[in-house]
């Protein structure tokens, strides 16, 4: 659970869009300092349980098949979140669920690669011109 309040954290993220739409970048210890002075944080106990949620996240992806396919995969299930071995599950529709929710990650990810690959294509057709006729003086 946050601590800070709404408006802090209003405050920090306009802060940090600030900084990204005049450098188009920010690090991570930059965002993680505005956070901070702006008081953005959780209690003790919500962190240990983040932490502890993200280290056992990272034990199940790191479970492969031969082909390196995942074995383990989250879904949500009556009793909340839960790690089911694939190849062991006969719920059709959890499966289904399954499959849809990482259809929807994959196309996300496909119009994020297709917006970065748009970007090489106008720097290098930029750089290929510039060198074509003659380059910077």
């Amino acid at each position: 659970m946050s601590t800070c309040t709404k408006t802090a954290m209003n405050k920090a993220k306009a802060e940090i869009f600030d900084i990204i739409a005049k450098d188009m970048r920010i690090s991570t210890d930059r965002m993680e300092g505005i956070l901070a002075k702006h008081g953005v944080k959780r209690d003790p106990k919500a962190l240990q349980r983040s932490y502890r949620l993200s280290v056992g996240q990272k034990f199940m992806a790191g479970v492969r098949d031969d082909e390196g396919r995942r074995e383990i995969l989250a879904a949500r299930t009556e009793n909340g979140m839960e790690y089911v071995v694939i190849d062991a599950c006969n719920d059709e529709l959890l499966l289904a669920r399954t499959h849809n929710r990482l259809r929807d990650m994959i196309t996300g990810l496909e119009r994020s690669s297709t917006k970065v690959m748009e970007r090489q294509s106008v720097l290098s057709n930029f750089f290929r011109n510039l060198l074509r006729k003659g380059g910077v003086r």
